[in-house]
């Protein structure tokens, strides 16, 4: 019997891991997310950014299914969010080192602000309330 419970756990591990729902839904809550950091931590390096981001997904990256950041992920959204103008970076010197500051820029906050009117009218909406009452 314990054999059975153990190779269930094991496959559900399995399939957690190995889920790109997952990893979907974390790639598309990071721009976000990213925003969000550099608002409120501001100005802040790529590296500082890449703490902060996992941060909010700690129980995803210590369960294993969700690797930590890595730069080659973040810094080509930090990129397509400078290209965008909502994000400004600078460059600064910092014992003998180039280092890339992010600050938000007026348009970052007001996507940002958009976004969180979204998330609260979503939120409210009784379809999604039911959604989040159901799970078990």
């Amino acid at each position: 019997m314990g054999d059975s419970n153990s190779s269930v756990q094991n496959n559900h591990v399995e399939v957690i891991t190995n889920n790109s729902i997952i990893k979907h839904y974390v790639n598309g809550m990071s721009r976000f997310l990213i925003l969000w950091v550099i608002r409120f931590k501001g100005p802040i390096h790529g590296y500082a950014i890449l703490n902060e981001l996992d941060a909010f997904f700690t129980i995803l990256i210590d369960e294993g299914s969700l690797k930590k950041s890595s730069p080659s992920n973040i810094y080509p959204i930090l990129n397509r969010l400078e290209d965008l103008n909502l994000i400004v970076s600078e460059l600064k010197v910092k014992n003998n080192k180039k280092i890339k500051y992010f600050e938000i820029t007026d348009e970052g906050v007001h996507v940002l602000n958009y976004m969180y009117s979204r998330f609260d009218i979503i939120h409210n909406n009784p379809q999604w309330k039911l959604l989040f009452e159901t799970m078990d």
